[in-house]
């Protein structure tokens, strides 16, 4: 039960992302004006992340995240 609960929330998870691009993507096409840029991107081979970054500051908060996301991570395999 318990893990059909956490597949369950990473499907919504999964499209609430899904929507926010969409709707991110929308709202930026509608501007005229230049903006800048930044991207930074994190993906996890099994418990092993790989990432990247456009900035210092996206960079040192995508840290913070893939550190959390470990934790989570071990907690859970931990558990199960």
């Amino acid at each position: 039960m318990v893990v059909n609960k956490i597949i369950s929330i990473g499907i919504v998870l999964l499209f609430i992302g899904i929507i926010l691009i969409f709707i991110g993507s929308l709202l930026s096409a509608t501007k005229s004006e230049k903006s800048n840029i930044k991207s930074a991107g994190i993906l996890f081979i099994g418990p092993f992340p790989v990432g990247w970054a456009s900035d210092k500051g996206i960079f040192y908060t995508l840290i913070a995240i893939t550190i959390l996301m470990l934790i989570v991570y071990f907690f859970l395999f931990k558990r199960f």
